[in-house]
């Protein structure tokens, strides 16, 4: 809207308005950003898109102007996936800054996920199917397909982080589920050690499929586990177990999902405290607790305030009250990675 561009425009105009995005990192010495832009656009309801309210899906032509923005106001972090289908639209908009001189290849973070079981949402070639019903070699076939054509879509040489999607099928308890993961993590380590891929991770796995994962061969650590999180989801042993083992954590879907947590008293107090926003303070929790952040926005103004986190930290008082609100499950309808073996 007019007022998010002109919010932009001034800040932009402002050389004090961005603060440098921190990295992490990770335990091969790969910087990875502490903020990143999540690209998975889709609408989930029913008349949710006036022109086709039948439409449930993906809906990545917003890519092309969140990631032009988000560039504009300098995040170089890139998350995005297979399923939602917008490598094609990251080619072009950094294709074009490539050309412009805009910035360089290194400059920027590129972290894409391929192993997803099936989702309505999704189109035939962009996930795997139901796991349960491949065996671990067609589960390499497919992954080594699916990574080639990531690196295709995207037209780069090389990723700078992968991700396994997901552990197995929603809420399998199959038994074959550690050998297909551990072939697909064959297929991740041989890219890994070709350069096509300079850092390797999982993405919503428990403590439990990380360690039955070294146990069954695997010859190199996962090293960033990516999970839904934020004041209201906290998964206290998996981040416990990946930071004890030197597994950077990093959080997705961090406001939440519906706004009841952004509308918490406790969280607005504590923002008012800091002279910040509901969002910087329910981000700025998840960066003390050590996490590496992930959202999502279209929003302008959005984008140049997310970044406006590193410039106060939360003292303890501030932190045991939001931990207290830790439960209050406000998940955006994601499987829990429990509840699958």
């Amino acid at each position: 809207n007019i007022s998010s561009s002109k919010f932009f425009k001034e800040s932009m105009s402002q050389s004090t308005s961005i603060t440098a995005i921190p990295t992490i990192r990770l335990y091969n010495g790969v910087e990875m950003p502490q903020l990143s832009l999540g690209l998975a656009f889709w609408n989930v309801q029913k008349n949710g898109i006036r022109e086709s309210p039948n439409f449930i899906g993906f809906l990545p032509e917003r890519v092309y102007r969140s990631l032009n923005v988000a560039l504009e106001a300098g995040i170089r972090g890139i998350d995005t996936a297979l399923i939602y289908r917008s490598h094609v639209q990251i080619r072009q908009v950094l294709g074009d800054w490539l050309a412009q001189g805009k910035i360089k290849r290194e400059d920027v973070f590129v972290a894409t996920k391929v192993y997803h079981p099936y989702n309505p949402l999704a189109t035939s070639g962009s996930c795997v199917g139901n796991p349960d019903c491949l065996s671990p070699a067609k589960v390499a076939e497919l992954v080594e397909n699916h990574i080639e054509k990531s690196l295709e879509e995207l037209g780069l040489g090389y990723l700078d982080l992968l991700f396994m999607h997901w552990p197995a099928q929603f809420d399998s308890k199959d038994p074959l589920n550690g050998e297909r993961r551990l072939a697909a993590w064959k297929v991740f380590e041989r890219y890994y050690e070709m350069g096509w891929i300079r850092a390797i991770g999982v993405s919503n796995w428990t403590e439990h499929h990380i360690e039955q994962l070294m146990k069954d061969g695997a010859k190199v650590k996962p090293m960033v586990n990516q999970v839904e999180g934020n004041i209201y989801l906290q998964w206290s042993n998996i981040v416990k177990y990946c930071k004890a083992n030197d597994i950077a954590i990093e959080a997705f879907s961090p406001l939440g999902h519906g706004g009841k947590m952004l509308q918490e008293e406790t969280v607005s107090t504590i923002a008012k405290k800091h002279n910040k926003d509901v969002g910087q303070v329910a981000m700025r929790y998840l960066i003390e607790k050590g996490y590496a952040v992930t959202f999502s926005t279209t929003s302008e103004k959005r984008l140049v305030t997310n970044q406006k986190i590193f410039d106060f930290k939360l003292d303890e008082e501030d932190m045991a009250k939001l931990d207290a609100l830790n439960g209050k499950a406000e998940s955006t309808g994601q499987p829990e990675p429990y509840n699958m073996s």
